[in-house]
């Protein structure tokens, strides 16, 4: 299915390829007034109308230039380029190819009187930004900074939030130029009004290190700048919604922000009790494609969780600029979860040896989470030749909870046979706290040599103490079994600190030819004190009480000799680390465990950029990793019956090899963009998992020994552009991933394969002006097979969606989203299928259509479940969970700060000539 449906893609994406390259076009070249031509031009075509962009592209090193994927009509031809004059003529494109030759730009004359360009200027490009006016694209009062992003080409926005700028995940936003809380992309993107941008810029931002000692070490992020509209900097701008409906469903949220040129202050609040903890309504009504892979699941009304979730938030960010470049920003959050599962029941079939055995659960639980979150940051990057950075984070969290639960065991190869009953009651209230802080000190030492020398320190803390309570009734269905009440009680308190230093120095040997020597320090504690007593049928004596004071020391010392070469395009790292490693660890006063390791580590980069929007990145590394306290922990942990856990304190490391590669070519004249990663990992002396299960009672006794080798590869191809004929985007894409690894299960070695395709398509409208429209299909197909039983499993999910936006008016909105899923399982007998379709109708009113109303549905069918499958080395599981279901919710929404209008006109840009 998966083989015939790849090769139907492939073939229609090679017609939509040759398709694109029949598009009219306009082409030429730029030059200056001596003749020399000028690279990273932006060219583009305008609506005349309204100044919307049409099209665009960039100029070459050559000069040349091609835009293609033009409609016709009345259109703005325009070239603008930093310290040249504007160049613009009105055209009357009718679908026939235009070569303007050579055109000449003028540089900017500053004697001369200022004109204003009417036209807005959609694009600027330079070598590592490209800045998008935001007045060429068209939005809504009431539209947030994601949806305007939607708009922009070359940039995807996924039902996550998660934003793609040129096929690369965008890493931070920042709000004219500096951190908003905290450089959250979510934050920003889903609470700042898009009618409150005049520009957004993509930069492919490089290091602080690679800034300031011109040494590229191939590290780069994508960010996204939002430049305020001038109004918005002087006045107060947000807005505020709130919703009610039907079940008592409600929704509010706030947002108030007020800026200027020194300060940034903005303010964020929301509650629901729709399981949500997005913005506002229209998150609600978001959902994605399918989740491939390995592990499938369904739940909650549009898209949200299972169960039943009360949320509240509050929080504040708070920016100041001491000078140019050198900027305080601090945040906080509170936030106050209720949760309540609702009834989840669980069907396990599982394999021991030659006997299977099958179980049912069931089980319902609350919980109340109430936490602190803060933020603040130092950033002084007011020097060419030093960089100071310092940030801290404090979090506290108290979580109150309790569950009732039942597990029905069933005879082995006999599903009707109940053989067991344990019916379980648990509550817990832990309450938590950290502490971080990290420096990071740059320093070039001068601006004629590169030598220079960079300094990290960090430094953490954590705390919790948990008490918990877990009552155990086990009945027996054979009489000869006695049946069982085991009472446990625990209390803990857990500690950590961690510091880390380093320190790494580079000699230039040329200009281009760098050695770079480091070393540094990394120590981690750890204390877990438990105090835990057990009753088994109200006898003291026949259960136990213990203290246990676990303690962990690691300790790692390294040195590196890396060898850099870098210019303008390339740059290649290769180097060595030398490792020494200690682990001690053991119980106070009663056991001490004492391991060393040294190890040999290299490492290779290599990254190539050609030009803007086309790059080549691969990395291999070599670590040694030492297996976590709890896995070699002398504890024996039997605070559940069912379920007890205990660490091997001969456990040895792992050593792990990894390659990522990765490839991308987006091209700003045809918008066709392809992109490709790759990554293998391949771990030795690998830690796995081993399980022993007594087949009489059900126990599990879980621990963990070195086994074998673990491999892992992922590979990831995707490729999309324009169509003028269709006035559409496509997107296709391709994954394969592939495990192996091993489990040990009542001493048998059981070894584990497994294989995921998924495909992916994607059709969307290129103008997006009044409707915004996408339809698309996600299918995967995964086979595992396992050594130890016959019981291997195949899996296929398919999902289909259809998203529209439609801009019926200036003021009014409808929106609807349908999403058809598709579950078949070779370990189930029925397939499960899930259409949802959630729907909304608004409506803006007010001289500024600064008040919006909106009508919500969501699962209109009433068919969303609370449902998932999974299977792990010697099991499978369906599981199905209450969800919320259909609910109607009407909101208002207010926009503050559309009153104000730009007195700049319709953002022209100023001219001299």
């Amino acid at each position: 299915m998966i083989k015939s449906l790849t090769t139907k893609l492939v073939v229609f994406a090679l017609l939509l390829v040759s398709t694109s390259t029949i598009a009219q076009s306009i082409s030429g070249k730029i030059v200056d007034e001596e003749k020399n031509p000028l690279e990273f031009a932006s060219v583009a075509v305008l609506n005349a109308a309204d100044s919307t962009l049409v099209s665009y592209a960039s100029t070459d090193i050559k000069g040349n230039f091609k835009v293609v994927q033009i409609s016709n009509g009345k259109r703005i031809f325009q070239i603008n380029l930093l310290g040249y004059q504007v160049y613009q003529k009105k055209i009357d494109f009718a679908g026939k190819s235009l070569d303007f030759g050579t055109i000449t730009l003028k540089e900017l004359d500053n004697t001369l009187d200022e004109v204003v360009i009417s036209a807005v200027i959609p694009i600027t490009i330079k070598k590592d930004t490209m800045a998008f006016n935001a007045k060429a694209f068209k939005v809504r009062v009431d539209d947030t900074v994601e949806d305007l992003l939607k708009k922009l080409p070359g940039v995807e926005v996924d039902a996550d939030g998660k934003v793609k700028a040129q096929g690369e995940d965008v890493s931070k936003v920042y709000v004219d130029g500096k951190e908003f809380f905290s450089g959250d992309p979510s934050v920003a993107l889903k609470n700042l009004s898009a009618d409150a941008i005049k520009k957004i810029e993509l930069i492919d931002e490089k290091s602080d290190k690679a800034r300031v000692t011109g040494v590229d070490d191939s590290s780069r992020s994508k960010v996204i700048n939002l430049t305020l509209k001038d109004d918005r900097k002087v006045n107060a701008f947000g807005k505020f919604q709130g919703g009610y409906g039907s079940d008592d469903r409600y929704l509010t949220s706030l947002n108030y922000n007020r800026f200027s040129p020194k300060m940034q202050v903005s303010i964020i609040a929301r509650a629901n009790n729709v399981n949500s903890s997005g913005s506002d309504i229209s998150e609600i009504m978001s959902f994605g494609g399918g989740n491939g892979g390995f592990r499938i699941s369904r739940g909650g009304g549009g898209g949200s969780s299972s169960g039943f979730i009360t949320t509240g938030i509050a929080g504040f960010n708070l920016g100041y600029e001491l000078k140019k470049k050198q900027n305080l920003n601090a945040d906080y959050f509170y936030n106050y979860v209720n949760s309540e599962s609702g009834n989840v029941f669980s069907k396990r079939t599982e394999f021991v040896g030659t006997d299977k055995l099958y179980s049912e659960s069931k089980s319902n639980s609350t919980s109340e989470t109430k936490s602190n979150k803060a933020n603040f940051s130092y950033i002084d990057r007011s020097s060419e030749l030093k960089t100071v950075t310092l940030r801290g984070r404090l979090n506290s969290s108290n979580t109150a909870g309790n569950s009732l639960s039942t597990f029905d065991a069933f005879e082995a190869n006999d599903p009707n046979s109940k053989k067991l009953e344990n019916k379980g009651i648990s509550n817990s209230d832990n309450k938590s706290s950290s502490a971080n802080l990290d420096l990071k000190y740059i320093k070039r030492f001068n601006k004629i040599s590169k030598r220079n020398i960079e300094f990290e320190f960090g430094f953490s803390s954590d705390k919790s103490d948990n008490v918990s309570a877990n009552k155990n009734t086990k009945d027996y269905t054979d009489p000869s079994k006695t049946d069982e009440v085991s009472l446990s009680t625990q209390k803990s308190n857990n500690t950590g600190r961690d510091i880390d230093f380093g320190v790494q120095y580079t000699e230039p040997l040329n200009d281009k030819h760098f050695i770079e020597l480091g070393a540094g320090l990394k120590v981690k504690n750890k204390d877990e004190y438990t105090d835990q007593s057990q009753t088994l049928n109200g006898s003291n004596n026949a259960g136990s009480t213990f203290t246990a004071d676990l303690f962990e020391e690691k300790k790692a010392t390294y040195g590196n000799v890396d060898y850099k070469y870098n210019n303008e395009k390339t740059s290649v790292t290769i180097g060595t680390e030398f490792e020494e490693q200690t682990q001690n660890f053991g119980l106070t006063n009663v056991s001490n465990f004492d391991k060393r390791y040294s190890s040999v580590n290299p490492s290779f980069r290599f990254r190539y950029r050609p030009k803007q929007g086309s790059w080549v990145f691969f990395r291999y590394r070599k670590s040694l990793d030492l297996p976590s306290l709890s896995k070699v922990s002398p504890v024996i942990n039997n605070f559940n019956p069912l379920y007890i856990r205990k660490g091997n304190q001969n456990l040895t490391p792992e050593t792990s090899h990894s390659l990522f590669g990765m490839y991308g070519n987006y091209n700003f004249a045809t918008g066709f963009s392809f992109f490709a990663h790759l990554s293998y990992n391949s771990t030795s002396d690998a830690i796995v998992n081993k399980e022993d299960t007594d087949i009489a009672t059900r126990v599990k006794t879980s621990s963990y020994v070195n086994l074998g080798n673990r491999d892992n590869f992922s590979g990831d191809i995707s490729f999309g552009n324009r169509l003028k004929k269709l006035g559409v985007r496509y997107n296709l894409g391709l994954n394969y991933s592939t495990s192996n690894y091993q489990s040990v299960i009542n001493n048998i070695n059981n070894k584990t394969n497994s294989k995921n395709t998924s495909v992916r398509i994607s059709l969307e409208n290129n103008k997006k002006d009044f409707l915004d429209m996408s339809v698309g299909a996600n299918i995967s197909k995964n086979n595992t097979t396992f050594s130890g039983t016959t019981s291997n499993r195949e899996y296929v999910q398919q999902s289909y969606y259809v998203k529209s936006d439609w801009n019926i008016t200036k003021s009014f909105n409808f929106n609807t989203q349908f999403k058809y899923d598709i579950y078949t399982d070779s370990n189930f007998g029925t397939d499960q299928s899930v259409p949802i379709w959630n729907a909304s109708v608004s409506y803006n009113f007010l001289k500024s259509k600064a008040m919006n109303i909106k009508l919500t549905a969501l699962d209109l069918l009433n068919k969303n479940v609370g449902f998932s499958r999974s299977s792990s080395d010697n099991y499978f599981e369906e599981t199905t969970k209450d969800v919320l279901g259909t609910y109607y919710m009407v909101s208002l929404t207010y926009t503050l700060g559309t009153q104000q209008k730009n007195t700049r006109g319709r953002g022209g840009r100023r001219m001299r000539h």
